[in-house]
Order: C-alpha cells, then structure tokens, then sequence
C-alpha cells in the first residue's frame, strides 16, 4: 500500500464504459482498502497499547516492505504462470489471514511472522494489477487507470476517518484499549478477506503455455538509466514512509491532538490527492513530465519540513495532505517517464526494481522511525522525510534534468 499510481485521463464512458472484469476488480478494492484504511490508522496504537515498545513497531512495520522488495520478482513469475484471476485471489486471502493473524494474538513472534508473510504477497497487488487492467481494458485503458486509483485512495481515506472514529465509541463499551483496537482490527482483517469474493466473478484467463518465464530480463536488462531510476526511488520511499507510516502518533503525541482529528485529516486528503491526478496528464502535456516532476518533488520536500516544524495540528495536517498529494503527482509522472525513456531491453528491469527500492526505503524508515518514536524525536521524522526529499529532487535534477524533452520524445 504505497503511492505508485498513473497519469491517466478519464475518458467518456467513465465506470459503465469499462469492462465487467474490471468493474468486479473495482469491488474488491474498494472492500480491501477501505479495511487497509483503517489499519493505516490503528495498527500502531494497537501495538503500543499492549506495552511494546516503538522499536518493537518499527520493526514490524519493516518486515512488510522487506518481504516486499525480496518477493516481487518471484510474485511475478507465479502471476505469469498461473493467470491473473488465481493470482489475485491467492494474493488477496494470504494478505487477508496475515492481516488477521497480526491481530488476533499479542505473541510478537506471531506478529512478525504474519507481517513478513503479508509483505510476501502484498507486492501482487501493484505487479499484477497495472498489467490486468490493462488486457481487459483496452481502448478504456486510460479511464480504467484513473478510476482504479480514484477508489484506490477514496476507500484509504474512509477507512482511515473510520478508524479514527471506532476506537472512541467502542471504547464506551469496551474499557481495555487493547481489546478495542484488536476487535476493530480483527474485524476489518475479515472484510479484507471477504473482498476476495468478488474476485471468484472474474472470466478465467489461461496464460500462455509457450511463455518461457525467466530471471534474465530483470538482471540483464539493467543499464546505467535503470540504476539511476532505482537510487531515485530509496529516497523516495523513505520520504513517503517516515511521514506515512508514524503520522498518527505525531498527531496524537505531538500536536497533542486525537485520533479523531487524524482521522478527518485522512478523510480530506482525497481532495488534494484525486484532484492531482485529474490534473496531472495536463500538466505533464503542457510542460512535461520531469518540470512537473522537480516542481512537485520540491514542494514535497518544503510541506514534509512544515510537518516536522510546527506543533499546529491544523498546519501538519495540512501540510501533510498536500505532501502526500504532490508526492503523488510525482509519481504519476515519474512512473511515465520511466518507460518513456528505459529502452525496450531494460524496461522490464526498471519497473522491477523501482519497486524493489522503493520497499527498501520503506523498509529502512520504519527501523529508523520507531526508533525516533521511541526517542520522541517526532520532528526528527519531518526533518528526514524532508532531507529525503531534496535528495530525490537534486538526483532527478542531476540525472535527468537536462535533456528532458529530448528523451521524453525518443
């Protein structure tokens, strides 16, 4: 669950203009990141309220993105070897029961293990998505794209306020803090795994039989353009996850605000998000994609220092929404121009590994971050995600910045 997206524009025809594998592929997300939503929310304070320490979540919330980053490669052979429809349900139940298993039981060895298994899996969902959507969408490509994204971030956005708002009132007929967060959680684990109904609906896909599945794509195919596209993105997931993985507990201890507020916050956040992406093939087509880029890239930079500056729960939490939103943008653009300008020898390669790396800096973050957390170092956070930041920007700048066009149009 991270912001790689498309830059895409809704065509006429919008949701009834897709095909009914997609529209069915649209349930389940809209089911599975709702529930995601809420986890984003109460996860953390589920596992501090039962007196385990902030390095003790940092680690947790690190073994996902590592199982991610070691597991994407061999996800995607089995997704070619056994179609898209299986691929899914089996990548959605087995994040589903992980999901569960982390909350069912308070055993931090159990914890871990259900963390690394979800990861394992997890990585599914952006490597055989992008190329589902795309075989049954057809002309309806761009539409199918941005619609995906647009419930992608709705249903994180509902499931977040709702988990801000949950644990409040089940809290009024339950008095232990961990009961509430483990019965909320367990509850939306069990939604997680029900959204895997939908995909059961789904015309059967036979891959093809004569496809030679092999490594060699993702290891020769790496160039100079692929190893600069990878380093880029290690500051970016460590720009995105020491705001978007810790963001709650700044709101709470150190805006000295509540999980309530956090929650609104969340919910307005799909304001700023969808609107970027409505507008962002415009600007890509209008000034092209790495001015957008680097535009967008240092404004991330300037709001995730505004978050860990101020102590103004208003202020960071306007500040972190339009972080995330132009960090989106970003992405958006950033995802275009990589295969705008990876040859055909070496895109296959950069797709891969821009994930790898991008779960790394994850990965890296949260061991870093719930050590700061630990430390009550909240601003610290901001400071990071903000140096992360520039660091990508000064890259895309060194890398690509000169030249642009002409690559762009190669």
């Amino acid at each position: 669950m991270n912001d790689h997206g498309q830059q895409q524009v809704v065509k006429s025809g919008g949701l009834r203009g897709l095909n009914r594998n997609i529209r069915t592929y649209l349930l389940t997300a809209l089911l599975i990141n709702f529930g995601f939503g809420v986890f984003q929310t109460d996860f953390n304070l589920y596992i501090l309220s039962m007196g385990l320490t902030p390095d003790f979540l940092g680690i947790v919330l690190s073994l996902t993105p590592f199982a991610q980053a070691l597991a994407a490669i061999p996800i995607g052979f089995l997704a070619e070897k056994i179609g898209y429809k299986r691929s899914l349900i089996l990548v959605n139940l087995v994040v589903g029961f992980a999901y569960l298993l982390r909350v069912i039981s308070g055993n931090p060895v159990l914890i871990m293990a259900a963390s690394f298994m979800a990861g394992v899996m997890a990585c599914g969902y952006f490597i055989i998505q992008l190329p589902f959507i795309s075989h049954y969408a057809g002309e309806n490509r761009n539409a199918a794209y941005t619609i995906n994204s647009i419930v992608f971030y709705t249903a994180m956005s509902l499931g977040a306020m709702t988990g801000g708002f949950l644990p409040d009132i089940l809290g009024r007929l339950m008095s232990n803090e961990t009961v509430v967060f483990r019965a909320i959680l367990t509850g939306f684990s069990v939604l997680i795994i029900l959204g895997t109904i939908p995909l059961f609906f789904l015309d059967n896909d036979e891959p093809d039989k004569e496809r030679k599945i092999s490594l060699s794509p993702y290891i020769n195919g790496i160039d100079s353009t692929t190893v600069k596209f990878a380093v880029i993105e290690i500051f970016i997931g460590l720009g995105l996850a020491f705001l978007m993985f810790f963001m709650n507990l700044i709101f709470i201890n150190h805006y000295q605000s509540t999980l309530e507020a956090y929650g609104v916050m969340s919910a307005l956040l799909i304001v700023p998000m969808v609107g970027m992406l409505l507008i962002g093939p415009w600007l890509a087509e209008r000034f092209r994609n790495i001015p957008v880029i680097l535009a967008s890239r240092f404004l991330s930079f300037l709001f995730a220092f505004i978050v860990g500056v101020t102590m103004n729960p208003i202020l960071g939490g306007i500040s972190f929404m339009l972080f995330r939103s132009t960090l989106s943008l970003a992405q958006t653009m950033w995802f275009g121009f990589a295969v705008a300008v990876s040859t055909r020898r070496s895109r296959m390669a950069t797709s891969a590994w821009l994930e790898i790396t991008f779960q790394v800096g994850l990965g890296i973050a949260a061991l870093t971050g719930g050590k700061l957390v630990s430390a009550n170092a909240y601003p610290i956070l901001g400071y990071i995600s903000s140096g992360s930041m520039l660091i990508a920007f000064l890259l895309t700048l060194v890398f690509f910045g000169r030249g642009a066009t002409t690559r762009e149009n190669n």
